[in-house]
C-alpha cells in the first residue's frame, strides 16, 4: 500500500534542498504553510531569508549554499576551479567565486572571495556542478581556468598558471589547439599561454 503524504510532506519533497523565502513564496507556497513547516523543524534557517531542508546540512557547504542562492551566476573560478579539476595543489584559503561584472555584488559569506569578469565571456567555459539536491553552482572548466591563471590581470602567479597547464597537457585527451582557440578573446592571457605550452610540448 502508497504511504500517504500529508499536504507539508508532499510539498518539502518537490522543494530543492535549499531555497529562498522569496522563491517559495513565489512557487506558490504560502507565509502560513512556511512558518509551520519552520515551528515543526521540517524546513531550517541558514541565513537571512534562506531556508533548508534538513538532509542539505549534510550534503554541501552552506556558504556555497548561500552564495549561489544570492547570486545564481556565482561560478567557482581561479585556484579554486584548477583545485576542482585536480591541476593545483595549492589549498585556496577561500572559494573564489565570480560574478558579471555590473551584477549585484556581494559582501559574503566570509569564506568566498568575489571577483568580477567581463559579462561578455563570463558564460565561455562554465558549466555547473551539482553542490545539493536541486542546487547548482557554476563552474569553470579546466581550460578555461587555465587561461584565467594565465591572465595577468586576474590570475594568481605564473607559477600555479604553468603548473596547471602541465598536468592539464598530461591528461588523456587534452587538446592543446583547442585550449588556444578558447584562449583567443583574452589576448593578455593567450600569449603567456603559448610560449608555455611551447615550452612543455
Amino acid at each position: 500500500m502508497a504511504r500517504k503524504l500529508t499536504p507539508s510532506h508532499d510539498t518539502i519533497e518537490r522543494l530543492p534542498a535549499a531555497f529562498t523565502r522569496e522563491a517559495a513564496l513565489e512557487s506558490g507556497i504560502t507565509r502560513s504553510l512556511l512558518d509551520r513547516l519552520i515551528r515543526d523543524g521540517q524546513l531550517e534557517r541558514f541565513g537571512h531569508g534562506l531556508l533548508l531542508r534538513p538532509v542539505a546540512t549534510a550534503e554541501a557547504d552552506l556558504n556555497l549554499l548561500e552564495a549561489v542562492l544570492r547570486s545564481p551566476q556565482a561560478t567557482m573560478c581561479l585556484s579554486s576551479a584548477l583545485a576542482y579539476h585536480d591541476l593545483t595543489d595549492e589549498i585556496p584559503s577561500a572559494t573564489h567565486l565570480a560574478i558579471p561584472r555590473g551584477a549585484h555584488r556581494l559582501t559574503g559569506p566570509a569564506s568566498v572571495t568575489w571577483h568580477t569578469f567581463d559579462p561578455e565571456t563570463f558564460e565561455v567555459g562554465r558549466t555547473e556542478h551539482p553542490i545539493s539536491s536541486g542546487v547548482a553552482l557554476g563552474l569553470y572548466g579546466p581550460e578555461r581556468s587555465i587561461i584565467d591563471a594565465f591572465n595577468p590581470r586576474i590570475g594568481s602567479g605564473s607559477d600555479l598558471a604553468v603548473e596547471a597547464l602541465r598536468r592539464w597537457l598530461a591528461t588523456t585527451g587534452s587538446q592543446p589547439g583547442s585550449l588556444l582557440r578558447m584562449a583567443e578573446p583574452w589576448p593578455h592571457a593567450r600569449a603567456p599561454l603559448l610560449r608555455a605550452m611551447q615550452i612543455l610540448l
